[in-house]
């Protein structure tokens, strides 16, 4: 079967091609994609950057749609459910992919709007908190408010024992947006108000756990000025791009934790897929909320410009198909 797939063909250059689709092998399914998200790392290997190999290649890894076929060995799946792809391919923007069953998760059957139902981010975001190991009233400090910031934001307040959260955004309408949720405190870094909170926390021996989602070398600096004194945990969500500076002394001395976002940093990663469907059945995530722009697959060159430029009200996009 031919089916429509999207290719970066050269920088800042997307084409549609069509691709052979064979049936699912043992313990895959088949899935019709009806959606698929704009990662930041789509927005980068649209331009090139961070690519997996020399061009042409395909991307995407946020896809959701209808299981059409199941292989051999497949069980808990069947033709008609509606799922979501938690990962096992950068290649689902396309029609019509393969995919490991151990890779997929449920949705509900009613899902008409799939665009909302992107959740590979939110598996990220489960697996992040469920590596941070947040103690009972554990101290924490999110630095950065965009569309990870946000979903870590609602698994801090809906779903872990963090005690006190404080957010810090330096962009009005994400920042009204984490405020909306209701953390403890919620700041702009550069305001007095902010750099007061700031000196406090600092004074007070730092947050038990600081979480890096500002995408920014300034960001990076707060967070980790902003670490425990003593056994403290930092978690890099943003994926630096290039080398960073570290203070190795105390980093050191204060016996620092440092933890990585990415699904490489557990090695039973999937598991969290399931769990990751269980927690927005509890309410606990609302990954759809955060969703602002959607196009069709046609369109795809629109979506990634956007996907870099972010106008003023963007904090999600999704490639529908």
């Amino acid at each position: 079967m031919k089916v429509d797939s999207l290719w970066i063909v050269e920088p800042r250059k997307v084409e549609i091609r069509q691709v052979e689709v064979g049936e699912p092998a043992y313990d895959e399914v088949q899935i019709e994609v009806k959606a698929c998200g704009v990662c930041a790392w789509d927005s980068y290997l649209y331009r090139g950057i961070s690519a997996p190999g020399p061009l042409p290649y395909r991307l995407g890894h946020e896809g959701v749609g209808i299981v059409r076929k199941v292989g051999a060995g497949v069980k808990g799946f069947k033709p008609g459910d509606k799922v979501f792809c938690g990962g096992g391919s950068n290649e689902m923007m396309a029609q019509v992919i393969n995919l490991k069953a151990s890779c997929v998760g449920r949705i509900p059957d009613h899902v008409e709007d799939f665009a909302k139902w992107v959740l590979e981010p939110t598996v990220c975001v489960v697996n992040l908190l469920h590596l941070s190991q947040i103690n009972p009233g554990d101290s924490v400090a999110l630095v950065g408010a965009g569309y990870m910031g946000l979903l870590t934001l609602q698994g801090l307040l809906n779903g872990s024992q963090a005690g006190s959260v404080t957010v810090f955004e330096i962009n009005p309408r994400r920042r009204a947006i984490a405020e909306s949720y209701q953390p403890e405190f919620c700041f702009d870094p550069y305001s007095p108000e902010g750099q007061a909170h700031i000196e406090k926390i600092q004074s007070e021996g730092g947050a038990d756990i600081v979480i890096d989602f500002a995408a920014s070398d300034s960001g990076y600096e707060l967070a980790s000025s902003l670490t425990a004194d003593n056994g403290g945990k930092l978690v890099l969500g943003t994926w630096h791009r290039k080398e960073m500076k570290f203070d190795g002394t105390r980093w050191h001395l204060s016996g620092l934790t440092v933890l990585n976002l990415a699904p490489g940093s557990n090695r039973n990663f999937n598991q969290m897929i399931p769990r990751t469907s269980q927690l927005v059945h509890a309410g606990v995530y609302d990954a759809g909320s955060l969703v602002t722009h959607t196009l069709d697959y046609h369109h795809a060159t629109e979506m990634f410009e956007m996907s870099i430029d972010k106008p003023a009200d963007f904090i999600k996009g999704v490639i529908t198909f």
